[in-house]
């Protein structure tokens, strides 16, 4: 009988050993700095300031006697996480809430560079960094409409630095400010057109004498750079022809077949949902004033009958036109 043979399976393993990837980490003794930033109480904004206008930007502060020193490997990430509302990895725009204002971390030492969100592709070498020396600024942009009359942007942390985990900064701002809207007072204007004789229009094109009168806007903030005006027909007095300045009279008037027309102070039509430049310089506020003139104008073609023609009539003749503002 043959002995008998026992074969014994043999496994090999192979066995591999996993090294945590490093990670960005402090310095021995080292850890969070936050720099305080101060904003004014108040903060008055153009109302109608295009999208990313800058609003403020604090002095510029130059960190010393800093420990906040980190190190960081090779492909570590960073970047800046919002405390205050989203933060989208890349873009340097932090939402503030829903208020339609945004702030930026301007690092000043890179050619006032916005820094980006958290994580940013971009990485540097594996290195030892500090921040003595570094230069820094926290601005604030418009970035929608603003909403209400009157904004607060709090006090607090608005974001921190962040490389892979670790936070070696924040920026946090002292007290809050309120964002108001800039605008000036802009009392109504009734005109006395006086009164006219039916033959003083006597076929079609025929004017009244002019009566000047001013539109007031006052009490106007300082800090505004240009106020454009526009003038525009009401629901009430609709346009007859908006490049002549000519609107068809209200429903309360008896009078027919006459509209009226707006002229500038050189005596030309103003065009309707035109902007119009106000002459005065509104930078240092005050009071101003925009001269215009009014006149009746026959918008009824002339007939065989002249003033006997149907449809031009006698009677109350009123007008309603808006006044629109804008600041820039």
């Amino acid at each position: 009988m043959n002995p008998g043979k026992i074969i014994l399976p043999i496994v090999f393993l192979a066995l591999t050993s996993q090294k945590a990837a490093a990670a960005c980490s402090f310095v021995k003794g080292h850890g969070l700095t936050t720099m305080q930033f101060d904003f004014p109480p108040t903060l008055s904004v153009p109302r109608d300031a295009p999208n990313g206008t800058v609003l403020y930007e604090t002095p510029t502060k130059t960190l010393q006697g800093v420990n906040s020193s980190y190190t960081c490997p090779s492909g570590y990430t960073y970047g800046i996480k919002n405390s205050l509302g989203t933060t989208t990895p890349g873009n340097n725009i932090f939402p503030i809430g829903n208020t339609g204002i945004a702030w930026q971390w301007i690092r000043v030492d890179l050619n006032s560079r916005a820094a980006r969100g958290y994580p940013n592709i971009d990485s540097g070498p594996s290195s030892t960094w500090g921040w003595n020396g570094t230069q820094h600024a926290l601005r604030l942009i418009k970035i929608a409409d603003t909403q209400g009359e009157l904004l607060k942007i709090p006090s607090g942390i608005f974001g921190y630095y962040y490389f892979d985990s670790i936070t070696p900064m924040a920026m946090s701002v002292t007290s809050s400010t309120s964002i108001v809207a800039q605008s000036c007072d802009t009392p109504d204007v009734s005109v006395d057109m006086g009164k006219h004789k039916l033959s003083s229009f006597p076929e079609y094109g025929s004017q009244s004498t002019p009566v000047n009168f001013n539109i007031r806007v006052n009490n106007c903030p300082k800090g505004i750079n240009k106020i454009t005006y526009t003038l525009a027909p009401t629901p009430n007095s609709p346009a007859w022809n908006a490049s002549l300045g000519i609107v068809n009279l209200n429903g309360t008037s008896t009078a027919k077949g006459l509209g009226l027309q707006i002229l500038g102070d050189n005596q030309q039509p103003l065009e309707f949902n035109k902007s119009y430049v106000l002459g005065e310089s509104p930078a240092a506020g005050g009071n101003f004033s925009i001269p215009l003139t009014a006149r009746y104008f026959r918008v009824l073609p002339t007939g065989n009958n002249g003033i006997l023609d149907p449809g031009l009539n006698a009677g109350t003749a009123n007008a309603d036109i808006w006044f629109i503002m804008n600041y820039l």
